[in-house]
């Protein structure tokens, strides 16, 4: 019995180590330098008919010809961290994908606003769910779905929803390096 026991415990020691070099590989085929290919970006803003009155504040759309450029994402231990032009701000955003809650502020922003986030992995995808606070108060939040594609390239759909607006973006950006 005690054999069968050290076995199951070491067969799950491997599994688990499997496991984490598995996805810490996938992380890593996340990092780079990545550009939008603009002349694949789909964007849909909907405006809410009669939002609430006490609806907070939220930034305004990018405007039409706004042009998504780089994103940049560095493996950082066991999270991606992402910064650049897809992100539209100077914040750095967290992508953890154990599942636990990260926050981010976001410096250029006044009163500062900070993203809460979760992320986990579904079917090879990275699923981000997060929202916008201000003063502790949510205004925005999101659904981000990273992916590669098999030709090389990194696909962002994005679902943003606020009592004012809702929109769906979706990116194909190539890796530059």
């Amino acid at each position: 019995m005690r054999i069968n026991m050290r076995i199951l415990v070491v067969g799950l020691g491997l599994c688990l180590s499997v496991i984490t070099a598995v996805n810490a590989q996938q992380l890593q085929d996340f990092t780079g330098t990545w550009k939008v290919d603009p002349d694949k970006v789909q964007a849909k803003t909907t405006l809410v008919n009669n939002p609430p009155e006490n609806a907070p504040d939220i930034p305004p759309p990018p405007p039409a010809d706004h042009r998504y450029i780089l994103e940049q994402i560095r493996l950082d231990g066991k999270v991606l961290k992402i910064s650049g032009g897809e992100a539209g701000t100077t914040g750095v955003y967290t992508i953890d994908p154990s599942g636990k809650e990260v926050s981010d502020p976001i410096p250029d922003s006044t009163p500062i606003i900070v993203r809460i986030a979760t992320t986990s992995w579904s079917e090879g995808k990275l699923v981000t769910k997060w929202k916008m606070e201000r003063d502790g108060e949510a205004f925005m939040h999101g659904t981000d779905v990273r992916s590669l594609a098999p030709e090389g390239t990194l696909l962002v759909t994005r679902e943003i929803e606020s009592a004012e607006h809702r929109a769906q973006i979706r990116l194909v950006l190539g890796k530059v390096h």
